[in-house]
């Protein structure tokens, strides 16, 4: 009968893990979960989809009717407009977008212990958080980024494409800039909230009263004191303001863009800074 060592023998592999491997997978598993929930799919599809169409059949109609073309002009401002043109269209599909799928992120990890589960995995904080930040830019791109790009496609076919690019060639950094000026900060801000509780439903009043309350305040403070300037405590103005910037349009606001800048720089460090210290804060404790 043979005898068998049964020493413990060295693996002699080659024992990698590519970097972008670990959050592009949290990220591809979220993205799969939140596309299994109809009702997200509905919110992210539907509305921003027919305020699209209405941007696209106004810049047919300018192209194509002359009187059209004096009524819509496609320029900067239409772009930037739609983009951002108030805290309603298009801030209330971000909004919308950011209840019902970012809220849930982190706080289910939460709830369930499943951030306990990632960590215990040849993964960092970085990595997880990496991934959570992805799944909000994929869904907050798919409103703002792929459809300006889209619109502006049509109007280059349908009308004169090199001579209105020689005209407006800052919109194709613009374009991409100002939508990531807006998602990223809001997606931040909703993710920060998200890790603070275990429940997704404070998670979501929280950022609601945050993206829709600021710009009431705001509003009703500057007609109390009669000084616009305290519309910067408005998230959305300050998105506005940089917009106008960005697109080389004139604006009505009494304090310059670069405080507009400080201050969603501000939204984006604070949040980070959250994210961080909740999610090490779980490693710590494991």
């Amino acid at each position: 009968m043979p005898i068998y060592d049964q020493t413990y023998k060295k693996w002699e592999g080659n024992l990698y893990r590519a970097s972008w491997s670990a959050w592009w997978t949290i990220a591809r598993m979220e993205f799969r979960v939140l596309l299994q929930r109809k009702f997200i799919r509905l919110i992210v599809s539907i509305p921003p989809l027919l305020y699209f169409l209405v941007h696209s059949v106004q810049i047919y109609a300018a192209n194509r009717i002359p009187q059209a073309g004096i009524v819509w002009r496609i320029d900067a401002s239409f772009f930037k407009n739609f983009l951002l043109r108030n805290a309603v269209l298009p801030g209330l599909f971000i909004c919308l977008v950011g209840i019902f799928s970012g809220s849930s992120l982190i706080a289910n990890d939460l709830r369930y212990n499943t951030l306990s589960l990632y960590l215990s995995k040849p993964i960092n904080w970085l990595d997880y958080l990496i991934g959570k930040i992805m799944v909000m830019l994929a869904w907050l791109g798919l409103i703002t980024i792929i459809p300006s790009f889209l619109l502006l496609c049509e109007h280059l076919l349908l009308s004169d494409g090199i001579s209105f690019l020689k005209n407006n060639s800052r919109l194709l950094c613009a374009i991409p800039l100002f939508s990531m000026l807006i998602i990223l900060p809001v997606s931040l801000l909703n993710l920060a909230l998200s890790s603070l509780t275990t429940n997704h439903r404070y998670a979501s009043i929280g950022f609601a009263s945050i993206v829709i309350g600021t710009p009431v305040l705001a509003e009703i403070i500057a007609q109390i004191t009669r000084r616009d300037a305290f519309r910067m405590l408005s998230i959305w103005s300050n998105f506005d303001l940089l917009g106008h910037h960005l697109f080389g349009l004139n604006h009505n606001y009494k304090y310059p863009w670069y405080i507009a800048l400080l201050i969603c720089g501000g939204l984006v460090v604070g949040s980070l800074w959250i994210l961080q210290n909740q999610i090490r804060a779980v490693k710590s404790i494991q």
